[in-house]
């Protein structure tokens, strides 16, 4: 198969783990949920660049590249997470 078809399925998995991450740290602020936009887009497009690469890495199937884009993302914030 076609790389970019890889890097597309990698990426779109990406950007399933930006939303979610987005819904995670959609925080209440009182009354009012507070959301920073530049941070949820900064996020969004690390997801899916991260994703999109770790989608052609494992090159099996487009649905593999998907949920490896899910994944490698998923495995980059708990390690940072870890190493706080």
């Amino acid at each position: 198969m076609d790389y970019l078809t890889f890097l597309f399925f990698g990426a779109l998995g990406g950007l399933a783990r930006g939303f979610v991450g987005a819904l995670k740290s959609f925080r209440p602020v009182g009354n009012k949920r507070k959301l920073d936009v530049p941070k949820l887009i900064l996020n969004i497009a690390g997801s899916m660049v991260i994703g999109g690469v770790v989608g052609v890495i494992v090159d099996v199937n487009p649905v593999t590249a998907l949920c490896s884009g899910y994944a490698g993302i998923d495995l980059i914030e708990n390690v940072i997470k870890m190493s706080k």
